[in-house]
């Protein structure tokens, strides 16, 4: 029997690769099965490393700004065949990078976006495949454009400097004079399993920006709605309202405004570039996961993209879950055969994910146990 284990993180507990792994030993204490692994994101963190764990990418470290501007090291990967950077937003401007004691969404910024793209175009990329989420930033790209040499000015053409996200309220004009000219030939690939406009109350601030620390939100969210405008006349495009335009802090605005850029689901771009499909044909049985498993899950996460690309080929999906809150008629829609949670009874959440590497083995034999029957 072949078994495709192909999971998203459980965030703050076990990484997809670690998810794999556990899977597969638990599987192969019970059964003799053949078990494939491919650990899977939906486009936040994790995205890089799912994609280099398959295929064979030169990996790069790279000199970029944190959240904070601190330079740090951190890694994306390259096709030189293709021409093709992958970029994961989060080793330059995730949350996690920043100590929680330190932490200020007012002052972080994406300009370590701006650094690995301007490292891949120098290294010959015309594409670029970017990961978002996972972000400690709400600055709809400002920084990342920053980087890239665009200048900000005013309402009488003097530069603005930005130190705070309330600077960008003085915008007036983006000028592009500075701006490398190869980046006009470059396409844009932003991978996210977020379809929010940029403000009002589904917009990046309000929706995600409490989550970073925001909390001034009505204020935050008008400041990028008057960039949102900004561009939109500058560029004469519309670009407030486009779906995903408020994923990982508003940047796709920034993107969508300047470049050939394209949203994608993260699920549908990782299963695209791991070539999952040639190996559906032989497979007899899916294990997927994520930490939970909720309505949300119906928006391009990564259970629904893995059940979406089984569907065709009548492959039974099972799904192991932190948390699962959905109907047994929920997980007949998604796709799935069944879906099971790690937690036993009412124990505290802290205590589940200290244990969660024993708890997803056990359960991958008792998935196991019912497969070889």
């Amino acid at each position: 029997m072949k078994i495709l284990v192909a999971p998203d993180s459980f965030k703050g507990s076990l990484s997809s690769i670690e998810l794999c792994k556990t899977i597969r030993q638990g599987i192969e204490n019970v059964m003799d099965a053949e078990v494939l692994e491919v650990p899977i994101s939906d486009g936040g963190e994790g995205f890089l490393e799912s994609i280099c764990s398959v295929l064979p990418f030169q990996i790069e470290q790279v000199n970029v700004k944190n959240p904070l501007g601190r330079t740090i090291r951190a890694k994306m990967a390259i096709d030189p065949l293709q021409r093709t950077a992958f970029i994961e937003m989060a080793k330059s401007t995730g949350l996690t990078l920043v100590p929680e004691e330190e932490r200020n969404p007012y002052q972080s910024f994406s300009h370590g976006v701006g650094d690995f793209i301007l490292h891949g175009l120098d290294k010959g990329c015309r594409t670029f495949i970017i990961g978002l989420g996972g972000t400690a930033t709400n600055d709809a790209g400002v920084g990342m454009l920053s980087a890239l040499g665009v200048l900000f000015r005013g309402e009488a053409g003097k530069q603005v400097q930005i130190e705070s996200l309330r600077d960008i309220g003085k915008i007036a004009s983006l000028d592009l004079r500075k701006v490398d000219e190869r980046l006009f030939e470059c396409e844009f690939i932003l991978a996210t399993d977020v379809n929010n406009p940029l403000c009002g109350e589904r917009g990046a601030t309000h929706v995600f920006g409490p989550q970073k620390g925001i909390e001034h939100v009505q204020e935050i969210d008008a400041i990028l709605r008057h960039y949102g405008t900004v561009l939109e006349k500058q560029f004469h495009r519309e670009l407030k309202n486009r779906e995903g335009a408020g994923a990982a802090g508003g940047i796709p605005v920034s993107f969508m405004a300047l470049f050939d850029t394209k949203i994608r689901q993260g699920i549908d771009i990782l299963i695209e570039t791991l070539q999952l499909e040639r190996l559906l044909p032989s497979t007899d049985f899916i294990i997927t996961g994520e930490g939970k498993l909720d309505k949300q899950t119906f928006n391009g996460k990564v259970i629904k993209g893995i059940c979406d690309f089984a569907k065709p080929y009548h492959i039974p999906v099972v799904a192991i879950c932190g948390t699962i809150e959905l109907s047994r008629k929920e997980l007949k829609e998604l796709g799935l055969a069944a879906a099971f949670s790690i937690c036993k009874g009412p124990a505290a959440l802290e205590e589940t994910m200290e244990n969660a590497r024993q708890l997803v083995g056990e359960l991958a034999e008792n998935i196991a146990e019912l497969i070889k029957r």
